[in-house]
């Protein structure tokens, strides 16, 4: 008899209803309990990861305001130094265009490879989740 013979490993469903855009924006997610500020790390139409130092806790409502833009929110999720939020309705797919092309940002770094098709040594992020 087999108690782990053949199990296979259950994975949890994606929840994101729009795939995210990796940008490094400064951002400031506005609150009645204060405003907490930050950068964001990657956003879609309908949401975004908020990077700050006291990330705000799950079910805050917010304003999220960067650069030209603001959208109504709501934390949905927090880790340690990030969260993520929900808009309460999605916004253009133009404004998230225009802020992939005002503020890119490479692809996530776990550590820095020595070397890299630019020439120089990549620093690493401090973004691992």
């Amino acid at each position: 008899m087999k108690l782990f013979g053949n199990a296979k490993p259950v994975s949890a469903a994606e929840q994101r209803s729009k795939p995210r855009t990796r940008v490094d924006c400064f951002a400031t997610l506005a609150m009645p309990s204060g405003d907490r500020t930050g950068h964001l790390y990657d956003i879609s139409t309908d949401g975004a990861r908020f990077v700050t130092d006291h990330p705000p806790a799950k079910g805050v409502s917010a304003i999220l305001d960067w650069n030209l833009h603001e959208a109504y929110c709501h934390v949905i999720w927090t880790k340690p130094g990030m969260c993520g939020v929900q808009f309460d309705r999605p916004i253009p797919a133009k404004a998230v265009q225009d802020l992939a092309e005002a503020a890119p940002a490479g692809p996530r770094l776990v550590h820095s490879t020595g070397g890299n098709s630019t020439g120089g040594n990549a620093p690493p992020t401090r973004f691992v989740g």
